[in-house]
């Protein structure tokens, strides 16, 4: 029996039975089957783990070879059937990557190779060949390509300096960022070359510690600087870590680095701000300090301490009591009734004059109070300060002084002062408006310019306010007089200046300087009149004197002449005597005349 069993699993049928089982067992556990087209017949035979691809019944077979077609995909039946066509007709290897569509509508990627069977005429009789389902591979490849683009993709706007280097120090691979960081117009201005270069010398170390900790397997960070290509400088702060290969070797270094130079000048100006708020609040001779709900001192600036340290005896610190006992009862409940003013989250000022017990002198101190809260608005200390007042009082009661002269000098003083607008019109009139014209400040204020100006003098007023306007701030124009009506009907004679403040924040108007010159215009125009008198005098008296003159003249030269005899010379000299009586008696009558003019 047991010789007839081994007979039997050694029989051919046997054998092809167990290498059929093997076959299929390799098909389904590769995912493969094999396939192959009798030209002859027209059929097309598959295995069954095309079957099992396919996710159909293989007692379905045969099938022809149009059927097979049909479970191509429709988008690469035609490149399918192309390439069997140009396998038999020209002879190239029959390799073949396409879509096939199961019975359930699946799609599957398979890749077919297969070789062709030719009669001795070279005729293709039949082809042989196998495909793989490589779905698996290829949507793992195509996942992938999808992570290797977005990466990709990332990598490209990432904002941050992305680059690889390779251990010797040689630039690898920069997104964009990175290139434009360093100012490069495209990779090839920087790939290939040693990254140090870029990085200022000062600063070198810096960014080889964290090169040689990542080479290392050490993931490290630091701030360097680096110079550009064209020579721009940046702060730059990288991480590095290592980048390995499946085997765990350090190949490269992988470094992410951003610009920044913005923040270094931020924390460079805070730093700045801080010691200049430091060197002033510690500078000057304001107080400056702060204290908790405990009246325990929190901050202070060295002015507050100085005083704080003078009054207890001892060096002031934090967390000392801002309540000083030995200085009085009165002085302790001050204070503490101040502080707790503001611990209840009243915000106030008050005012301190008190004789410093440092210097000895009488100091005047504002004194503010402000609470201090957390984020849920609790009220945590105060802050206060106490500014030094004492030389503001000081120049107060010398400006108190100053404006009660000022004031006394404009009231009392001969001229009027006026603030005037471009169209004549009164912003502010001196009190001394009512001694030179009569008019109260209030009706003057009421009033313009034009409503008490004589009328002969309305069209010059009018161009001095239009020159004055032209010229440069806070000139003047050369002074003029003018008519204006007194308030008792009278004409007065004004000198007046006018100067451009119109642009002055304080004034914002024509300043106009006038004082009453009646009656100097009146002895100018007396004084005028009198020369003009005067001068008639003196040409009346140059022709009264001329004729006899001429005749004297005439005389004296014909003596000089020794042609006439002793009786022409003695009728020539009676002749000058008349003459000369004759000057002599109208200059007489012109004296009594001027006489009588002057008296007049």
């Amino acid at each position: 029996m047991k010789k007839n069993e081994s007979e039997k699993k050694n029989s051919p049928n046997a054998i092809k039975n167990k290498h059929e089982l093997i076959l299929r067992q390799m098909e389904s556990l590769a995912k493969i089957g094999h396939w192959d087209v009798d030209f002859v017949n027209k059929t097309l035979h598959w295995s069954e783990g095309v079957f099992h691809i396919l996710e159909m019944d293989p007692s379905s077979m045969p099938v022809d070879l149009e059927t097979g077609f049909q479970s191509v995909h429709p988008d690469d039946r035609e490149h399918a059937m192309q390439h069997m066509k140009e396998v038999l007709e020209t002879g190239i290897a029959y390799d073949l990557e396409c879509r096939l569509i199961t019975t359930t509508g699946k799609v599957k990627h398979v890749r077919s190779l297969a070789d062709v069977i030719r009669n001795e005429k070279n005729e293709p009789l039949q082809i042989v060949g196998i495909f793989q389902d490589i779905t698996e591979q290829r949507e793992a490849y195509q996942t992938l390509k999808q992570q290797e683009s977005r990466l990709s993709t990332i990598l490209q706007s990432e904002p941050e300096c992305v680059k690889v280097v390779s251990p010797d120090g040689i630039l690898v691979e920069m997104n964009p960022a990175g290139l434009q960081m360093i100012e490069a117009d495209c990779p090839e201005d920087a790939v290939g070359q040693k990254v140090e270069n870029l990085v200022n010398p000062m600063d070198l170390k810096f960014y080889q510690s964290i090169h040689n900790r990542a080479l290392q397997g050490i993931k490290s960070s630091t701030r360097f600087r680096i110079i550009g290509l064209k020579g721009t400088e940046r702060w730059m702060e990288s991480t590095a870590v290592p980048l390995t290969n499946p085997t765990g070797e350090i190949i490269s270094v992988l470094s992410v680095t951003r610009d920044i130079s913005d923040k270094v000048i931020s924390e460079e100006k805070l730093i700045r701000i801080k010691r200049n708020q430091e060197a002033l609040i510690n500078g000057t001779s304001d107080l400056i300090w702060s204290l908790d709900s405990k009246f325990r001192l929190i901050a202070a600036n060295q002015s507050f301490l100085d005083v704080m340290g003078f009054l207890l005896g001892t060096t002031a610190k934090e967390g000392d009591s801002v309540l000083i006992m030995n200085q009085g009862e009165a002085f302790y409940e001050k204070w503490k009734g101040y502080y707790e003013r503001g611990l209840s989250g009243e915000r106030f000022k008050t005012y301190e004059r008190f004789i410093s017990p440092i210097t000895q002198l009488e100091e005047h101190r504002e004194v503010f109070f402000n609470p201090i809260r957390n984020p849920e608005d609790q009220i945590t200390g105060l802050a206060c300060f106490s500014k030094d007042i004492t030389d503001l009082m000081a120049k107060r009661m010398e400006l108190v002084a100053s404006e009660k002269r000022y004031r006394a000098l404009v009231e009392n003083g001969v001229d009027v002062i006026a603030i005037l607008s471009t169209e004549g019109k009164a912003k502010y009139v001196s009190p001394s408006i009512t001694k030179v014209l009569g008019y109260s400040e209030s009706d003057a204020m009421h009033m313009n310019l034009f409503d008490f100006l004589h009328p002969d003098d309305v069209p010059k007023i009018i161009k001095r306010l239009e020159e004055v306007c032209s010229i440069p701030q806070g000139n003047s124009l050369p002074s003029h007089n003018f008519r204006i009506k007194h308030q008792d009907g009278s004409w007065r004679w004004v000198e007046s200046t006018i100067t451009n403040l119109i642009e002055d924040e304080n004034i914002g108007g024509i300043v106009d300087n006038f004082h009453d010159v009646t009656e100097r215009v009146f002895q100018i125009t007396a004084i005028q009149t009198q020369n003009e008198k005067l001068k008639a005098i003196a040409w009346t008296q140059s022709h009264v004197v001329r004729n006899p003159l001429a005749k004297i003249m005439g005389i004296v030269d014909l003596i000089k002449t020794g042609a006439l005899s002793t009786e022409e010379e003695r009728q020539s000299l009676d002749h000058l005597i008349e003459s000369a009586k004759e000057i002599k008696e109208r200059i007489k009558s012109e004296r009594k005349v001027e006489k009588t003019m002057a008296t007049n």
